[in-house]
């Protein structure tokens, strides 16, 4: 199964946000959609996505039109606890940090099994860095958020550094809560995208329909189909896929027999995939 761990060093860029809308995508990119939030317990039901947060304070439910009173099961919880929605088998592991069976439980499931069809969305709070490094070897890619401002801006050489340090494994940027209105922020993603390239593989733009589909506890595309923000994460979710496609394509021609030759850096700096 692909690994796609989406973790930021900086909270409140949107991260849970783009994993819920990633397996969203993900899952529709594989001719599977439900629309409305689907919610299934105890039905055993599977499906070709999977999404698990590592938060101890999740949101996750709410971004699938559930109440933020939905307690998601851990990894292998009772079948009449699982719960499924749109089609996403939804999971937390709040302790996956200080769990050092957390690995090898994830390989039980199958999750870590080379050469599957499905896919495992791991959203990693910003706090959890260290387990952030810990699961980098096993993902087939890290989607890192970022705001186009200067904070996350002071981030990005060493982000880039660790990319290195993590060798061949493909790190991927998305701008977070874009405001073009703000010209600092245009100067600023214009300023990234000459050094990420196309590393920088989308943006997510600051849409007031997120918080108020939250608020609304329905999916974002069901009470605003046209907003801007859910747009843009579809466009991030085709890009993650062709990612995908060619991170199976890679480990179908060389039989993945060593983690440095799966495959190249996402890209050197130029254009880049981001309008």
């Amino acid at each position: 199964m692909p690994l796609v761990l989406c973790h930021s060093p900086k909270g409140g860029v949107g991260t849970t946000f783009l994993a819920a809308h990633l397996a969203l995508g993900l899952h529709e990119t594989d001719g599977a959609t439900l629309d409305g939030p689907g919610v299934v317990a105890g039905e055993g039901v599977g499906s070709d996505v999977a999404l698990m947060t590592l938060s101890a304070r999740d949101l996750t439910p709410l971004h699938f039109g559930l109440s933020p009173a939905q307690r998601l099961p851990m990894l292998g919880a009772p079948a009449g606890a699982a719960v499924v929605a749109s089609g996403i088998d939804l999971f937390c592991e709040p302790n996956a940090g200080h769990d050092s069976d957390f690995l090898p439980r994830l390989d039980d499931a199958g999750y870590l099994a080379v050469g599957s069809d499905r896919t495992l969305v791991l959203d990693v709070p910003s706090g959890e860095h260290a387990l952030a490094r810990k699961l980098m070897p096993h993902a087939a890619l890290h989607v890192c958020v970022m705001t186009p401002f200067p904070d996350c801006l002071a981030l990005l050489p060493q982000l880039l550094e660790e990319a290195a340090e993590w060798g061949p494994r493909r790190t991927a940027y998305v701008f977070g809560k874009l405001e073009e209105t703000r010209r600092l922020a245009r100067h600023v993603a214009a300023f990234t995208r000459e050094v990420l390239g196309d590393r920088l593989i989308g943006r997510i733009r600051n849409d007031q329909a997120v918080p108020e589909a939250l608020a609304m506890l329905q999916l974002l595309s069901r009470y605003a189909p046209a907003s801007a923000a859910l747009a843009d994460a579809r466009m991030v979710a085709q890009a993650v896929g062709t990612i995908l496609a060619e991170e199976r394509a890679a480990v179908g021609g060389i039989g993945r027999q060593e983690p440095e030759g799966i495959v190249a850096p996402v890209a050197t700096p130029g254009a880049s995939r981001a309008a």
